[in-house]
């Protein structure tokens, strides 16, 4: 029995949390479940990366293609905030209750996509153009699909891999990996959302406004948690 232990703790050995695991497990299932029922996934994908297959998809979206995509939101949330969960373990440390901290990590990511949203809601109304509403807030939406997707390779990578492998520190890889991957989307974001923005004519003030607010704020303050998370 201790040796089972001891290979368990080898395999994930910053995981003494197994309520983790069933959460992963979780939501491979709903990965797999999306990519049956239909092609919400290759829809997230491309729409993200390729703005003419964006407005296309939202021209011919179903209610179907509505309703998988939010179980995959819902199921990206999930998967950041166990990403959150791994990079706060200073926090974790402090709280004696871990699930309670996941939920509020939980709540956090779904309240910054609330407010988003609201956000968009504002200037759309202010500067008189509903595209800005609509457009925006389903190119939203597949980022946060298309993150949770990216981010679930590390999160597999940080819990199951083991420490070290033919001298290569894999938890470190992982770790690298989630960081790289949570820039580049964000600057790929940025960069269509400008696009997106000088196409339909926004005026440079809802621009640089929208820009700052839900764009640069988001990737600064996550690179300094990251900072502050590595320096502690």
């Amino acid at each position: 029995m201790e040796e089972s232990v001891e290979i368990l703790n080898r395999l994930r050995p910053n995981d003494t949390l197994h309520w983790v695991s069933v959460v992963i497990f979780l939501t491979l299932a709903v990965i797999a479940y999306s990519r049956q029922k239909n092609n919400a996934i290759q829809i997230a994908l491309k729409s993200f990366f390729n703005v003419r297959f964006f407005r296309q998809s939202l021209r011919e979206e179903t209610n179907s293609t509505i309703y998988s995509g939010r179980v995959l939101l819902i199921n990206s949330f999930v998967i950041i905030s166990i990403v959150l969960f791994y990079f706060s373990f200073n926090i974790s440390n402090q709280i004696e209750n871990k699930y309670l901290l996941f939920l509020i990590l939980l709540g956090a990511i779904s309240s910054l996509y609330m407010v988003n949203i609201a956000i968009k809601f504002f200037i759309s109304r202010v500067s008189g153009l509903k595209v800005i509403e609509n457009e925006s807030v389903r190119y939203n939406q597949f980022f946060f699909q298309v993150l949770g997707l990216f981010l679930l390779p590390g999160v597999i990578g940080l819990y199951f891999f083991p420490n070290q492998i033919a001298g290569y520190d894999l938890k470190t890889i992982a770790e690298q990996y989630i960081i790289i991957v949570i820039i580049a989307l964000l600057l790929n974001k940025l960069i269509q959302s400008i696009f997106q923005s000088f196409e339909i004519k926004i005026s440079w003030f809802y621009i640089f406004l929208y820009i700052c607010t839900l764009e640069i704020l988001p990737l600064c303050v996550g690179f300094q948690l990251i900072i502050s998370q590595n320096t502690m």
